[in-house]
């Protein structure tokens, strides 16, 4: 999913007055977390976040299963802004769910890059 698939999602469901560049900093919060904790040492996956300064057409990290886990963050954010307790909890526990959920899907169907290594010390021979 781009950033401006996210941005339009969550524009399209919800009712908000919340600025782009706000939402940008929010996605790029969760994007670098997910590279940096879920995608980390697998090849096959971006290991880079989005940062809010490259373009909207820029490829967010999470696996395309759990896209929507962007959609739901941003909503966690807004309703913890707008000070919606009750809301924040119910869209927190479903935010964490998804990233649970990714997090072992990630971990069952990408192999983590192994890096082998020897630590040989040379004494008095």
């Amino acid at each position: 999913m781009t950033v401006s698939k996210a941005l339009e999602i969550f524009n399209n469901e919800t009712e908000n007055e919340i600025s782009d560049e706000l939402k940008k900093q929010w996605l790029s919060e969760l994007d670098v977390k997910i590279a940096g904790e879920i995608n980390k040492g697998r090849n096959s996956l971006l290991q880079n976040g989005f940062s809010p300064e490259q373009a909207l057409t820029t490829e967010l990290t999470a696996v395309e299963e759990f896209s929507e886990i962007y959609i739901s963050y941003l909503r966690m954010k807004m309703n913890y802004m707008l000070g919606e307790i009750e809301r924040y909890n119910n869209s927190a526990a479903i935010f964490n769910r998804l990233y649970y959920e990714m997090s072992n899907f990630v971990s069952r169907n990408y192999q983590k890059e192994i890096k082998n290594s020897i630590k040989v010390e040379l004494g008095n021979v």
